[in-house]
This record gives structure tokens, C-alpha cells and sequence, in this order.
């Protein structure tokens, strides 16, 4: 009889500890629409988050408040709840800011961007022409809670088109867009995009290669040339390693 009691009562605590996370989708698709329809009318998405091979594993749920009619500041824009898959506790609630209504739940990516080898989590909260952002939380091993530090809100800061992070270099690299600042028909990002590489040093973005774009007119505002102007971290000081020109077809000038 107390065997058969034993036996039942593993069993109603196994299925209390049922993992909660079942066949949640890992991350948002590459092609998700940020201006979807208007975020408050949809409900929350979760998401599935293994932060190591082996564990351990949380389901990640953003949620979004409703925007006021009229916003002049970043408001309170959405939570975003951390539970344990393993028994769906939860163990955070993250709130996040934006000053405009955006499909800030389909954007949620996971990669490692301090390269510790434990994946992180972000959310796109800032869009305009030509760039987007990112709020960042970082897994901390050590207490088991996401966090935001110093490297966090550099990458925050980071208005660009693109944004790369080399596992294997550990560098994050960015991109501002194609001919972003030359604006030149035919040249090719390496011409004309603005592209920064950066370190990662005690949760620090360390600037180490610039590429620079701009386009050069006389006074009477013709086009006479465009500059790509490359600058290295030389000696712990970034300096001028080469200026480049080209003409309006993208093709090099001497």
C-alpha cells in the first residue's frame, strides 16, 4: 500500500515538474515585419531559451503594455518574463522602454555577445530611417539572472542597419548601410559602408577599426569624389591606416 502511495506521489511530482516549454520557438524568423500590426492587440509570445548546451533552459514571454496616444518620451513599453522550463517558476521580470509602438515581441534573438559561451537574449526597441536597436540582457552563470551592464547599453547605444558577433574573433561588428555616406551608384559596402569593429574587454566595447564614408562636392555643390577613410587602434590610439577615393561610379582614383 505505501509502496503503491510512493509511487503515485512521484508521479504527481513529476508532473508538476513537467517541463513547461515544450516546443516553443527558439527565436524570431529573419524576415519579421517590426512595424506589424499594432503590438497591443497581440498577446504575449514566449519563446525557449537553452543559454548552454545542457542547460539551463528558460522560457522567455514578452509582453506589451499599451502605448498612450501621444508619447513625447520613452515610456514603459512591455515586460519580459524569465521562468525555468524545467517547472515553470519564475525567476525574472524584465521591463523595457521604447518611445514608439513597434512589433517588439517577434524580434526577440538569442547570441552570445560577451563570447563567455552562455547565449543572451535581446529585443529590437528602437527604429528610424536606416537603423534599428537593441535592448540587451546578458546571462550571468554565476547568480542565474539576465542582467544589463556597461556592455549592454553600449550595444544599445550602436544606431545601425547591421550588427555581427564574431564567436570565433570575439569582435562585434557593424554596418551603417550601403553607401550610407557617400551615397555613390555601384560602389560596394566595403567602398562606401560605414563599418565599425569593436572588442569585447571586461564587458567593454573597445573601438579597433573604423571605415568611414563621405562624399566630396565644391563649392558650387558638384560631385568631384567620395573618401573612405580607415582608422585602426594603433598603440591604444585609434589612428588614420588609409584614405581611399572614388568616383561616382565606385571605381578607385589615384
Amino acid at each position: 500500500m505505501w509502496h503503491r502511495l510512493s509511487v503515485l506521489a512521484l508521479c504527481g511530482m513529476s508532473a508538476l515538474l513537467a517541463d513547461v516549454c515544450g516546443s516553443l520557438p527558439t527565436g524570431s524568423p529573419t524576415d519579421y515585419n517590426i512595424w506589424n500590426r499594432p503590438p497591443q492587440n497581440k498577446p504575449p509570445l514566449s519563446y525557449r531559451l537553452s543559454v548552454k548546451d545542457g542547460g539551463p533552459e528558460f522560457r522567455i514571454t514578452v509582453s506589451v503594455l499599451p502605448f498612450p496616444s501621444e508619447v513625447h518620451d520613452v515610456v514603459h513599453a512591455g515586460d519580459i518574463e524569465v521562468a525555468r522550463c524545467r517547472d515553470g517558476k519564475r525567476q525574472q521580470s524584465l521591463s523595457f522602454m521604447a518611445w514608439q509602438t513597434l512589433n517588439f515581441r517577434d524580434t526577440f534573438q538569442a547570441v552570445d555577445i560577451n563570447f563567455d559561451g552562455y547565449l543572451d537574449f535581446s529585443i529590437v526597441t528602437d527604429v528610424a530611417a536606416g537603423f534599428q536597436s537593441r535592448s540587451y540582457w546578458v546571462y550571468d552563470p554565476g547568480s542565474g539572472l539576465f542582467v544589463q551592464n556597461e556592455l549592454t547599453r553600449g550595444l544599445r547605444e550602436l544606431e545601425v542597419s547591421n550588427i555581427d558577433f564574431d564567436s570565433k574573433k570575439h569582435e562585434v561588428s557593424t554596418r551603417g548601410g550601403v553607401c550610407a555616406a557617400c551615397g555613390c551608384p555601384g560602389m560596394t559596402p566595403d567602398q562606401g559602408g560605414n563599418v565599425d569593429r569593436y572588442r569585447v574587454e571586461n564587458n567593454r566595447l573597445i573601438l579597433i577599426h573604423k571605415q568611414k564614408g563621405a562624399q566630396i562636392a565644391s563649392q558650387e555643390g558638384v560631385f568631384q569624389f567620395c573618401t573612405v577613410t580607415v582608422s585602426d587602434l594603433v598603440g591604444g590610439t585609434m589612428r588614420v591606416t588609409s584614405v581611399r577615393r572614388f568616383d561616382i561610379n565606385g571605381q578607385p582614383l589615384k
